[in-house]
């Protein structure tokens, strides 16, 4: 999602794991992206939006996938509070956070399924709902809400 987002901007895609807090202040617009886990963002994510340094005249938005097929819009506005709090305490403009759903690992098929308590035949019809995520309609919505955002 982030890659084709960015090729209608300029745009420099970094991993988190190689970006310290700090490393924000010379960028005019940020997007920072996460899976859900456990109806949270993913750990790394959250540990990083902590350490971000304030800006000045910044803007950040968030992409979130997660393998359900949609969330309620005051679940999503849970699941972007950390973004949101992280944006306030350092002077940065909050934009929107875009969603859509992703295709789990496979790894983790099996302990999901346990945990949401689904049957078999609900998990098959979980899994064949997400295989191919995001798809060619989630990539066109991606690119439309980073040309709205970044307008």
């Amino acid at each position: 999602i982030c890659e084709e987002a960015s090729q209608a901007n300029d745009a420099e895609l970094k991993k988190l794991e190689n970006v310290s807090g700090s490393d924000l202040a010379g960028y005019d617009f940020v997007f920072i992206g996460s899976p859900l886990h456990s109806a949270n963002l993913a750990a790394p994510v959250k540990e990083f939006l902590g350490r971000i340094q304030p800006g000045s005249g910044q803007k950040m938005a968030g992409f979130i996938t997660h393998f359900a097929p949609a969330y309620p819009d005051q679940a999503m506005d849970g699941f972007t509070e950390p973004i949101k709090t992280a944006c306030k305490e350092n002077n940065i403009e909050y934009k929107g956070c875009f969603d859509c759903q992703g295709a789990l690992t496979e790894s983790l098929h099996e302990m999901v399924k346990k945990k949401q308590n689904f049957s078999d035949e609900q998990w098959e019809g979980m899994v064949k709902q997400m295989t191919g995520r995001p798809n060619e309609e989630d990539v066109a919505k991606a690119r439309e809400f980073a040309r709205e955002v970044l307008a």
